[in-house]
């Protein structure tokens, strides 16, 4: 299966490097997380569901990341993508993901992946962060930055800090130690570079993974532990690079729910003591159904017995639950590999 599916990819993504299609295949593809179709033994459309935590409203919740979604050329047209997602939810669903993430390629996939039940929750953006590199003051000049050997394992203090500051979004993508290290990998594959800033005590105050490319330097993730410590680590970004424009992209994200008890559940502190009617899910129809949210955290699925038919229920399609959760949140998605 895996050669196969190597293969569709190769066909489907040419633009990507033989290093990184060998990197995808030998620390991030398993046939445990893949979904494909075949036809007469042959793979013609595949996707893997690479297994993420992310942080939600204080809790860290089990998610999978829908990646190298592919159909091969002769076989487009038939349906077989929509197909292939809808299983790819019910085995989610059974592994006990709570959501599926994906990146779309491009605009026209919004419209697309939004008909299997998907809604953007990460916005995409791009900062233009050159003007934000002022002269530093005198707790600044007390940095010491250090770039971080991407060809030797010494990163595991690098990459808690990277966590503990993607912990402090209300929703995020978490990336475990050994994800790190793929991602890293990835970066040096692109040319790319990680730069660190240390206090005086030792202590890491601002992280940047970043590629240089001609006319601009592109940030692939900046994280700080407060603005003091961003604008010092900007403010060295563009003096190491002198004369190049400094962006930093924001991919647009978009989510669909897998399991609406497991979702209610952590809404309990907005929502306790109040019935919520979930329907329009055909592909996980264990989703449809009457909820109580209550004042322990727990979410607990009734019968429309339970209660009397003048109780006021709010009524919410499955396709438009990732925007009702999402809402008034500080979503965050990077460094994902795809």
């Amino acid at each position: 299966m895996k050669e196969q599916v190597k293969s569709l990819w190769k066909l489907c993504f040419p633009d990507d490097s033989d290093d990184f299609v060998a990197l995808y295949f030998s620390s991030r593809y398993t046939d445990e997380i893949n979904s494909a179709i075949t036809e007469n033994g042959r793979v013609v459309s595949a996707l893997q569901r690479i297994p993420y935590p992310m942080r939600f409203n204080g809790a860290v919740i089990p998610v999978a990341y829908i990646s190298g979604a592919c159909t091969h050329p002769d076989f487009r047209s038939r349906g077989l993508m929509s197909r292939l997602l809808d299983e790819a939810h019910r085995k989610m669903y059974a592994d006990g993901k709570y959501l599926s993430v994906l990146i779309p390629a491009n605009e026209g996939l919004v419209s697309y992946y939004s008909k299997s039940g998907y809604e953007i929750c990460f916005q995409q953006d791009e900062k233009l962060l050159t003007g934000m590199c002022k002269t530093v003051d005198n707790f600044k000049t007390e940095l010491i930055f250090n770039e971080l050997d991407l060809l030797k394992n010494e990163c595991s203090e690098v990459c808690d800090f990277i966590n503990r500051q993607l912990s402090t979004y209300h929703a995020s993508i978490l990336h475990p130690f050994q994800d790190m290290n793929i991602v890293l990998a990835d970066l040096a594959l692109s040319g790319g570079k990680v730069w660190y800033a240390n206090d005086k005590n030792g202590n890491i105050r601002s992280v940047v993974l970043l590629i240089a490319d001609e006319d601009r330097i592109v940030i692939k993730e900046l994280l700080s532990v407060d603005n003091q410590s961003e604008t010092a680590m900007l403010g060295f970004i563009s003096r190491h690079y002198p004369g190049l424009k400094i962006v930093k992209p924001s991919p647009c994200g978009m989510v669909r729910v897998i399991n609406a008890y497991g979702m209610l559940g952590l809404m309990s502190g907005r929502m306790a003591g109040r019935y919520v009617e979930i329907y329009g899910d055909s592909v996980i129809p264990e989703n449809n159904g009457l909820y109580l949210i209550s004042d322990g955290g727990v979410c607990r699925k009734i019968s429309g017995n339970d209660i009397s038919c003048d109780t006021e229920r709010f009524r919410l399609h499955i396709n438009n639950m990732p925007s009702w959760l999402f809402r008034d949140m500080e979503a965050h998605i990077s460094l994902m590999l795809d």
